[in-house]
């Protein structure tokens, strides 16, 4: 007869928190995965983009994925609908302050979510991104 503790019958469970929070960081970097393949397959056809991009010359900040010759980025926004770090209060405010600043140094950035990547909309906004007379857009 086996006797295990209350932490090891869990443990194999899988409801202790350590092995918990494991399995949630191997699906969240599956599902992260998953949608830059979505991406990807959306990108076909473009140039290829340039990926975390460092756009601004004093902070940090990154592009998920952009076109410098075009002055074009995609910054792709997951979890949503989980209450992610885009939708938080200082994740919410820090991205608001990111792509104002993008603008500011003439980049023309397309948010998306899963839905828009699924749904095909990225694809489209890609085109019509890609098609805009450069002398249409403003810069400083």
């Amino acid at each position: 007869m086996i006797h295990l503790t209350a932490i090891e019958a869990a443990r194999l469970l899988g409801k202790h928190p350590k092995v918990g929070a494991a399995a949630n960081q191997v699906k969240t970097a599956q599902q992260v995965d998953n949608l830059r393949q979505c991406v990807l397959a959306q990108l076909i056809g473009f140039p290829a983009p340039v990926t975390e991009l460092q756009f601004h010359p004093k902070r940090r900040w990154r592009l998920d994925f952009a076109w410098p010759d075009s002055m074009i980025a995609l910054e792709v926004h997951g979890g949503v609908h989980s209450g992610g770090r885009h939708t938080r209060g200082k994740g919410f405010v820090g991205d608001r302050a990111k792509m104002n600043e993008a603008a500011l140094l003439g980049w023309t950035v397309l948010e998306v979510t899963p839905e828009h990547i699924k749904s095909g909309q990225l694809r489209a906004w890609l085109l019509a991104a890609f098609n805009q007379d450069p002398g249409q857009r403003t810069k400083p």
